[in-house]
């Protein structure tokens, strides 16, 4: 080739270099153009991508530093105590613990256990804590010498009460359709944080909201098993559905769910994350309310506080939250335990159980406490909490603000009241034609405070939702004498010695004649005071009170806490007021208590979440009348078991000293029965809805509800001592003498000092 030639080659590559570098600057232009616009584009879309995360981060802090749920006020029992020398069965106080969720076993070293005997049962009873202050936890020894409890711990000292917890008897909703148990990080076992990180989520301490190994490793267990053994989703994940999201299964919904998670994880602690997530999670559901967390599933499910679980149950737990409904114990208890088993396999897997120790767990039975159905047997005192509250609470902060509200109830009483109120119902009902429909409702008072123990509001077994303890207001018939009987004690010029005129007599109201009968339509002459009421005359009782004046009479009901406006007509001395048996027991609670107390207490104290005590409610004790009077009337109540209306009561009850008044309306429309031991004052009801006639009296049916209440729950008789200023005299029948104890017609009669008889009788007779 010549170098001509050569030359132009060059040239031409030169060309073309030269060519290419001058169209080098255009294309780099044009790119750069092009990654401007890129990331303008990228900037604009990453504003609204900034704001999202950004109200996202809003929505996660406001309910996680705010309030996280709405939670409905709880209402708890009182505390039972268990007083030294009460009359109680050894079967009894075992059913009690039982029902307070005490496990027995050989021993009760541990909180919440207990043991027996033949003739000892032993418990470490639980610590609590509520408006008095906090309550250790202390075990102790019963023993029961001739049907009264001996209370001693292990050394052998012995004390005189022992107290088992408040129990929870149910929510007052307000229209709140969740139920919860709050609880703070330290209370949650860490066996359940365990098994709950080892089934959902073994990364939880590890990752930062989301994890690929944890998606790797569930798709390998859950295809290589053939069943969904393990879920992807972390516990932050899962968190955030529940507190945040819908159930929707959308792309969208799981991008927001990792986002949230993410933010969830960089803003709170692992120690709050599985706080909430334990206070969150759905695991079942309790008639019209969903149960949320594990410490309200473990009162639900077993009866007792979440720290009592065994393993085993707390796997059954966890094991229930992948399908509350398919895996719950009531419904399905063969899944429930297949559920269980395989939380348990996790466990040995993950290496932190070993294989006898699975083995062992696997043997166990579910153990699934019965279903408390806390509505149908505390329902009809629930009604009265949300009465008394409303009158100072706001409606919404008793549903939504978790308050603690501690009340009088006795869960004893409550059961052996609804217990003997259906069964006797029904037993009348079979027994008798022409009382189908039979209702009836039961309020039964604390003698010497007055806090109401037990409220039935029907003779259905479940709550029905009427409650007649407040709302049936019906005559109270024989009811009203005690206070006439008062009334006279009270005036100093009558004692029960005293004769009255139990004669036929007739009263002018308005342009009518009203004229009272006896109830067996028999006039029986004179007869004396205590005779009269013990044998219910209303002639004798009607010459009292027009006697005493019908005006002193009205003042006498008002002033025993009568607040329902009525007119003073002859009638009402006989039992034509009206109340319901809630005022009738307000009305008998000064002279049961002797003075003690005037009003019924309901509500003792309501705390908030964090312990601070809200309000108290303490008791009107002004009752115009002296103690002394108050004892004298009562005592004089006590002949009606012994020779009046109530003589079937003392023959079924023999051992036992009560009061009583027995009370039958016209036409025999209502059963009314007042029994009064030295433990309660219960009032009893018995009647039809449409108030239609019926063929039983207060002696025939509202007493034996009654004898089958006192008969289910031992009760102490009530006390014969009089206070300072009145005393028992023996009083012969025919002269106004005090008697001596050769004498035989002759009474023993309590007396207001200054009122009995000035002279006596050795009745010696001369030959």
């Amino acid at each position: 080739m010549t170098k001509k030639t050569t030359s132009a080659k060059k040239k031409t590559s030169t060309n073309r270099r030269s060519g290419s570098q001058k169209r080098s600057p255009k294309r780099s232009s044009l790119f750069r153009k092009l990654l401007k616009w890129l990331i303008l584009l990228a900037l604009l879309a990453s504003i609204p991508f900034s704001v999202w995360i950004w109200w996202l981060d809003k929505q996660v802090v406001a309910r996680f530093e705010g309030k996280k749920w709405q939670v409905p006020s709880e209402v708890f029992s009182a505390p039972l105590v268990l007083q030294d020398g009460a009359p109680w069965r050894k079967q009894d106080l075992e059913a009690v613990l039982s029902d307070y969720g005490y496990r027995f076993g050989k021993n009760s070293q541990k909180e919440g256990w207990a043991a027996r005997s033949q003739t000892k049962v032993s418990a470490h009873l639980r610590d609590y804590t509520d408006h008095t202050g906090y309550h250790p936890a202390s075990r102790r020894v019963f023993s029961f010498d001739n049907g009264l409890l001996q209370i001693q711990d292990v050394s052998g000292k012995r004390y005189r009460t022992a107290v088992l917890e408040p129990q929870k008897i149910g929510y007052l909703y307000g229209g709140n359709t969740e139920n919860r148990d709050i609880l703070v990080y330290e209370q949650i076992p860490k066996s359940l944080i365990n098994i709950l990180t080892a089934t959902e989520d073994r990364d939880f301490f590890e990752h930062f909201g989301i994890s690929l190994t944890g998606i790797a490793r569930a798709a390998f267990v859950n295809l290589s098993s053939g069943s969904r053994r393990q879920g992807g989703s972390t516990l932050t994940q899962q968190l955030v559905k529940n507190m945040f999201l819908t159930s929707e299964r959308t792309y969208s919904r799981k991008v927001t769910e990792v986002f949230m998670a993410l933010l969830l994880e960089y803003r709170y602690s692992k120690e709050q994350i599985i706080t909430a997530y334990v206070n969150e999670v759905y695991l079942a559901q309790e008639g019209d309310s969903a149960l949320h967390g594990f410490a309200a599933a473990s009162e639900y499910f077993y009866g007792r506080p979440l720290n009592e679980l065994n393993l085993d149950e707390q796997a059954l737990l966890v094991g229930m939250v992948k399908g509350p409904s398919l895996y719950n114990p009531r419904r399905n208890p063969e899944r429930a335990k297949q559920r269980r088993n395989v939380v348990l396999d996790l466990l040995f897997e993950q290496g932190r159980l070993t294989q006898p120790q699975v083995a062992a767990l696997k043997k166990q039975p579910l153990r699934i406490a019965t279903e408390g159905k806390r509505r149908s047997a505390f329902g009809d005192y629930l009604d009265l909490v949300s009465m008394q509250l409303e009158r100072d609470f706001d409606q919404a902060a008793l549903a939504t603000k978790n308050l603690k509200i501690y009340t009088a109830l006795d869960i004893r009483a409550q059961k052996a009241a609804l217990d003997a109120m259906h069964d006797r119902v029904a037993l009348l009902v079979k027994q008798r034609s022409g009382l189908k429909g039979l209702q009836g409702a039961m309020v039964v008072t604390d003698r010497h405070s007055g806090q109401v123990r037990a409220v039935v509001g029907s003779s259905d077994k479940l709550y029905s939702g009427f409650n007649r303890a407040l709302g049936a207001v019906r005559p109270i018939g024989s009811l009203a004498k005690p206070p006439i009987y008062l009334t006279a004690i009270a005036s100093g010029r009558y004692t029960w010695w005293d004769k009255l005129k139990d004669e036929p007599r007739r009263f002018k109201v308005g342009n009518s004649v009203w004229e009272p009968q006896n109830y067996s339509r028999t006039a029986h002459g004179e007869v004396h005071m205590y005779e009269a009421l013990a044998k219910s005359y209303n002639l004798a009782t009607i010459d009292l009170a027009s006697s005493l004046g019908f005006d002193r009479v009205a003042q006498t009901l008002r002033d025993l806490g009568v607040k329902r406006s009525f007119t003073m007509y002859p009638s009402v001395a006989l039992g034509s007021l009206e109340l319901s048996p809630f005022e009738v027991a307000r009305l008998y609670q000064p002279l049961a208590s002797t003075g003690d107390s005037a009003e019924l207490g309901v509500v003792l104290s309501v705390m908030d979440q964090n312990g601070k005590v809200l309000k108290r409610f303490d008791q009107s004790t002004d009752v115009p009348f002296t103690k002394q009077a108050l004892s004298v009337t009562l005592a004089g109540m006590t002949k009606s078991p012994e020779i009046g209306t109530a003589q079937a009561a003392q023959a079924q009850l023999p051992w036992l000293r009560f009061a009583a008044k027995t009370g039958t309306t016209n036409d025999q429309r209502d059963s009314w029965f007042v029994g009064i031991t030295d433990d309660f004052l219960s009032t009893i009801w018995l009647g039809q809805d449409d108030n239609s006639p019926m063929n039983i009296t207060g002696s025939s049916g509202a007493q034996w509800v009654w004898i089958d209440f006192a008969k289910a729950l031992p009760q102490r008789s009530l006390p014969k001592t009089l206070p300072e200023g009145a005393g028992y005299y023996q009083v012969t029948l025919d002269d106004f003498e005090i008697a001596a104890d050769r004498c035989r017609d002759k009474i023993e009669l309590p007396f207001i000092e200054g009122t009995q008889p000035r002279s006596s009788t050795s009745c010696i007779w001369p030959f």
